[in-house]
C-alpha cells in the first residue's frame, strides 16, 4: 500500500511538473510575441473657418475730398464717405477715412464686423457740422491736425437684409468735439480719433460721429 501511495504521489508530482512546464512554456511563448501595438490615434480634423464675403456694394462711393486745408469741405467729405461704407460695409473701404490702428478705424472696423455677422447695413443720417476752430494754415510738413467742432446725427436705422428694421444707431445729440485728422504719404487727411470734450473725462471714449 505505501509503495502504491508513493507510485500515485510521483505520478500527481510529475503531472505537476508537466502542467507547470507547460505553463512556462506559454507564457514564454506570449512573451516572445510582444506587447500588442498601440491603436494608431485617429487624426483630428481641423475646425472650418467661414469668412463672411461682404455684400456687393448697393450704391457708388461717393468721392473723397480730402485733401488740402479746406477743413469743413474735408469733414464733411470724410463723414458722407464713413456712412456710405456703413450702408455697404466692406472693411477694406476702412483705411479710405480713417487711419489703421487709430480708435476710429477700430470703432469702424467693430461696426463693420458686427453687420456682416448680422447681415444688417446701416441707412445714414447726413451728420450736421456747426461752429469750428481750426489752427492757422498748416506748415510744410505737418502730418497731424487737430479740430474742435460741434455736430450733431439723427438717429440711424439698422436694416436686415429683408429691408426690415432690426435696430438703431443712437442719435447724436450736438456735442463738442476734438478730432484728430493725420495726413498719409498721399496727401489725404484720415481720421485717427473722434472724441467729447464736453463732460471733462480725461480718456473720452471714442465717439460715434458717422
Amino acid at each position: 500500500m505505501r509503495i502504491r501511495s508513493a507510485t500515485a504521489v510521483t505520478g500527481a508530482l510529475s503531472a505537476v511538473l508537466m502542467l507547470a512546464g507547460g505553463c512556462a512554456t506559454s507564457s514564454a511563448t506570449v512573451s516572445a510575441r510582444g506587447p500588442a501595438a498601440p491603436a494608431s490615434p485617429a487624426s483630428a480634423t481641423p475646425a472650418r473657418v467661414i469668412t463672411l464675403a461682404p455684400p456687393k456694394a448697393k450704391t457708388v462711393a461717393p468721392v473723397l475730398r480730402n485733401t488740402g486745408t479746406a477743413w469743413p469741405a474735408i469733414l464733411a467729405s470724410l463723414s458722407a464717405y464713413g456712412q456710405w461704407s456703413l450702408a455697404n460695409p466692406n472693411p477694406a473701404t476702412i483705411a479710405a477715412v480713417a487711419v489703421p490702428g487709430c480708435s476710429t478705424a477700430n470703432q469702424l472696423g467693430e461696426q463693420m464686423s458686427g453687420l456682416l455677422g448680422s447681415q444688417a447695413t446701416v441707412t445714414p443720417s447726413p451728420v450736421v457740422f456747426g461752429a469750428f476752430t481750426s489752427p492757422s494754415p498748416v506748415a510744410a510738413g505737418v502730418s497731424e491736425m487737430v479740430l474742435y467742432v460741434s455736430a450733431s446725427r439723427p438717429a440711424e436705422p439698422v436694416m436686415s437684409r429683408h429691408g426690415q428694421q432690426i435696430n438703431t444707431f443712437p442719435a447724436l445729440p450736438p456735442t463738442d468735439l476734438e478730432i484728430t485728422l493725420n495726413r498719409g504719404t498721399d496727401q489725404r487727411w484720415r481720421f485717427c480719433s473722434i472724441e467729447s470734450i464736453g463732460d471733462g473725462a480725461s480718456e473720452d471714449p471714442t465717439v460715434a460721429l458717422l
